[in-house]
């Protein structure tokens, strides 16, 4: 029966690491520093404050004090003029420059959007954020605008992977 250990260190103010050790091997680490939280992943409504069609990008409001940069490559199709929630052609890849509308048509001032933290931001740029949503698991990831679950890139057998899609495909 194999023995599995979660070991906690914690320094009050500072830092929290958990190790996950499975028959004496390290499964998962993690370490949060308390003065640094990331906010990358994270999944936010938020409301276009600006749109810019010279450089083809919105800035959204998410409530964290500074607002999100919302590049067009990043915004899924629904958000399109004509478009709808179940927009499905393209699971899992983004719209090709030359079929992406102009970004000033697809939002406006005051719409309310749903992002996700893509990238922290840097100096006096605030984060990068985008509309294609994933929630990561131990081995899937969820997207809830495509009809799919994907297989985490952590697991690395090819034989593994096909096996997973194979039972997914099926539900």
């Amino acid at each position: 029966m194999p023995t599995t250990k979660m070991l906690v260190n914690y320094v009050p103010g500072d830092e929290c690491r958990v190790a996950l050790v499975e028959d004496g091997e390290l499964q998962e680490f993690n370490a949060e520093r308390m003065s640094a939280v990331s906010r990358v992943g994270n999944i936010y409504v938020g409301k276009v404050t600006n749109i810019e069609a010279g450089i083809q990008a919105a800035f959204v409001d998410f409530g964290i004090g500074e607002n999100g940069f919302l590049h067009v490559s990043d915004l899924h199709p629904q958000y399109f003029p004509g478009e709808d929630d179940s927009t499905t052609e393209r699971v899992g890849k983004k719209t090709p420059r030359r079929e992406r509308p102009p970004i000033q048509r697809c939002l406006s001032r005051g719409q309310e959007i749903t992002v996700q933290v893509l990238k922290e931001g840097v100096g006096t740029k605030g984060p990068s954020l985008t509309s294609y949503l994933s929630i990561p698991g131990k081995y899937l990831v969820m997207m809830p605008q495509m009809d799919r679950v994907g297989v985490s890139r952590k697991v690395e057998d090819d034989d593994t992977r096909r096996d997973m899609r194979k039972i997914l495909d099926t539900l």
